[in-house]
């Protein structure tokens, strides 16, 4: 029995991983600053490259954001079903990803709503995070 709900624990993770790495690649701020950091990981080892020659990913958004909404799907599935198994302050940090990186919006004079709505989702949930972290049977 103990083996059964190991191994559930690691899908679980892996799931939970996989939805944030999916809502993250979908916001363009973090994606230029992921391709910004494989220039500056790639220049570690010498190897030089422009920031533009990862522009193809942007391509993509749309798919990579969709990837997002499919592994939060799922990580919402598996929370239901297996209670307490993924916390509950990261899937509501990707979903605060997931909506500051609609691309839907990109085009419309309202996409700063989403970007605040989605950035005050993911700060909330980042103060929920430290709150029961740190803030706990008062402050330590």
């Amino acid at each position: 029995m103990k083996k059964k709900l190991k191994n559930v624990g690691k899908v679980t993770a892996a799931a939970n991983v996989a939805s944030g790495t999916g809502s993250i690649i979908s916001v363009h701020n973090v994606c230029h600053s992921v391709c910004l950091a494989v220039v500056a990981i790639l220049s570690v080892f010498g190897i030089i490259v422009s920031a533009d020659i990862l522009m193809w990913i942007q391509d993509y958004n749309l798919l990579f954001w969709g990837m997002g909404m499919v592994f939060l799907g799922l990580s919402l599935a598996l929370l239901f079903k297996y209670r307490g198994c993924i916390s509950k302050n990261m899937i509501l940090f990707n979903i605060g990803l997931l909506i500051l990186g609609n691309p839907f919006t990109q085009l419309t004079n309202f996409n700063f709503v989403f970007w605040f709505a989605g950035g005050g989702v993911a700060a909330l949930s980042v103060a929920f995070f430290l709150k029961n972290r740190y803030f706990v049977g008062g402050l330590k």
